[in-house]
This record gives C-alpha cells, sequence and structure tokens, in this order.
C-alpha cells in the first residue's frame, strides 16, 4: 500500500483553487480513480506504508 498525494483542481469551480488530496491505495491509477470525476489531477508524491510488526 502507498500513501498517494495529488494536487488538484476542480472541474467545476470556476475560481480554480489548488487543493491537496491524499489517499491510501495500491497503484497510482486506483488513487486517480478515487477524485479524477471531481478533480483535474496533478501527480505530487507516492509514499511507501509499512506496517509494524513488533514483538
Amino acid at each position: 500500500m502507498f500513501i498517494f498525494k495529488f494536487i488538484g483542481i476542480n472541474r467545476i469551480d470556476r475560481s480554480n483553487t489548488i487543493v491537496k488530496l491524499t489517499t491510501i491505495a495500491t497503484t497510482e491509477q486506483e488513487a486517480r480513480r478515487q477524485f479524477a470525476r471531481n478533480y483535474v489531477l496533478f501527480f505530487s508524491a507516492r509514499i511507501k506504508t509499512e506496517a509494524f510488526y513488533g514483538v
């Protein structure tokens, strides 16, 4: 799993306000699907998440 960060511009909002969007997904395509309907997306970062198993 990865944390994906995007910069987005709302497709309907005429003021072109930039928004920071973050989600957790397995692939970038899966992450983009969560926002693509409402935002024009610009990829910002992919951060690997790791589970910590302490004994």
